[in-house]
């Protein structure tokens, strides 16, 4: 109970201030990213929040600059551990598949626009 309250709390901070800066979070929770897709303005920043018991990772496939008709590749390829947290900034435009490889069933896409 303690943790789900403190889990809560924590949402609530990060969601506040979200509403102040240019970044969007994902949490990660019972093996999933949740939102799995989000759109965002191109030079906002996606941080990744895993509040779940196991680790994951954040490892992208080549995206799609929509501008420019070109593959991207952008490295997400990180461990999160519990508790962990990771960032990116997307400067280009495009979509952008990723997914963790500890547990690929786990997948989430970002379109920049």
């Amino acid at each position: 109970m303690r943790k789900e309250i403190f889990f809560g709390l924590l949402i609530l901070s990060i969601s506040l201030v979200i509403v102040f800066v240019n970044l969007e979070v994902i949490i990660i929770n019972r093996f999933d990213y949740q939102p799995e897709e989000i759109t965002i303005a191109k030079g906002t920043t996606v941080y990744w929040i895993n509040v779940d018991l196991e680790g994951h990772n954040i490892t992208s496939d080549a995206g799609q600059n929509i501008e420019k008709n070109l593959m991207v590749q952008i490295d997400l390829s990180e461990d999160v551990d519990t508790l962990g947290i990771i960032s990116y900034k997307f400067n280009e435009k495009g979509e952008f598949h990723y997914y963790c490889t500890l547990h690929p069933y786990m997948k989430g896409t970002i379109s920049v626009n």
